[in-house]
């Protein structure tokens, strides 16, 4: 269910939205929903990335935050030089998890 919001822009701004909803035959509306999707997408990888980064989460709850699949996270983190957070005590872990698995 979408819901409303206001928000006020400079006027490069609004002309640039102007701009492309006559350039893809729309609606403002529709151009600002979907800058705003790219936007909000991009801020919350951004952040998980940084929170990762300082250690404060795990691998997985970045992925989470991000709302992308863990796989392509790594490959994001990787292809921005952060190391993978993985610490020998929980590859033990993971090894003793697998085994009581089989």
């Amino acid at each position: 269910m979408a819901e409303g919001v206001v928000a006020r822009v400079p006027k490069d701004v609004k002309k640039d939205i102007e701009f492309f909803a006559r350039q893809e035959q729309t609606d403002k509306s529709n151009i600002i929903r979907r800058l705003l999707t790219s936007a909000v997408k991009q801020k919350k990888l951004e952040y998980a990335l940084d929170e990762y980064s300082k250690r404060n989460i795990s691998l997985g709850r970045a992925s989470e935050i991000a709302s992308v699949p863990l796989a392509d996270f790594m490959k994001v983190a990787a292809d921005r030089k952060i190391p993978i957070n993985y610490t020998v005590e929980s590859l033990e872990a993971d090894f003793k998890a697998a085994l009581r698995k089989k």
